[in-house]
């Protein structure tokens, strides 16, 4: 029964689209939204894996390849000096693991970001994770109502520029699948170098940590899960304030989740 119990809470948890690409952590900043202006982006995120690791790291082959697609819509809104209120919105969740297949909406953050040393040196975000997608379809986040808190930080010297954010986020337990994931730790930094002066290479890595599931109260064995993420890509300036953003990304290390590689470009725009 326990077995069962924990293959069970696995599958559910697997299904989840957002474990290859947070839409909260991936790509974002330590830069805060200046006063009075605003900034909106859109994101396609498309992923694919053959291959699973187990909980003690090992690659396996799937029986059916997963993928999904995320289009996740960002805005942000600078409420005064250092201070910036923003959304995030799966507006589309699609996977498909052959033999089951569902879309739907995601999670809604809702959150802040302030700015507490000047240039990005340090600032700190805090967010809400507003259930909005059906955990019974793998849709949003694992479990109920969630919180995350990160600090981040930024450094630009000349053509190179620095990215990082380390943070901790925290689930209850979902009232359908009575699912609560892990307490969640995560680390992400990016560099970027600027070829011309408008466009820019990056590298960077996410490391992505949760403690054992619980289900219905009770703890899930061997259901701690982490994944290491490589992202290469480049953003190019369409103008002053638009461009576009594009990345490959890939798993290259991880237990209990999916081997994903995958591609995401993003567009944004500001006022």
């Amino acid at each position: 029964m326990k077995k069962f119990v924990s293959l069970f809470v696995m599958a559910l948890i697997a299904a989840t689209p957002a474990m290859a690409f947070d839409q909260l952590i991936t790509n974002d900043t330590a830069a805060v939204q200046e006063a009075e202006t605003m900034k909106a982006e859109v994101t396609v995120v498309y992923t694919t894996a053959s291959d699973a690791f187990d909980k003690d790291g090992e690659s396996g082959e799937l029986g059916d390849d997963y993928t999904s697609m995320m289009i996740p819509v960002k805005f942000r809104y600078g409420v005064m000096e250092n201070l910036e209120a923003f959304g995030v919105l799966g507006l589309v969740e699609q996977w498909d693991s052959g033999a089951a297949d569902d879309t739907g909406i995601g999670d809604l953050w809702l959150g802040a970001k302030y700015s507490v040393m000047p240039d990005g040196m340090f600032t700190v975000r805090g967010a809400l994770d507003i259930p909005l997608g059906d955990d019974e379809k793998g849709l949003g986040n694992a479990g109920g109502f969630g919180i995350d808190i990160a600090a981040m930080t930024t450094k630009q010297m000349d053509a190179i520029g620095l990215n990082g954010q380390a943070g901790i986020r925290y689930n209850v337990e979902d009232g359908d699948t009575k699912i609560q994931p892990g307490f969640g730790f995560y680390l992400d930094g990016e560099g970027s170098y600027a070829i011309t002066d408008v466009f820019k290479a990056q590298l960077g890595l996410e490391l992505m940590f949760a403690g054992d599931s619980k289900f219905d109260g009770d703890d899930v064995a061997d259901s701690a899960m982490n994944w290491i993420e490589l992202n290469v890509g480049g953003c190019y300036a369409l103008g002053e304030s638009m461009g576009l953003k594009g990345d490959i990304i890939y798993d290259i290390a991880g237990a209990n989740t999916n081997q994903n590689m995958g591609v995401v470009i993003s567009f944004f725009y500001g006022l």
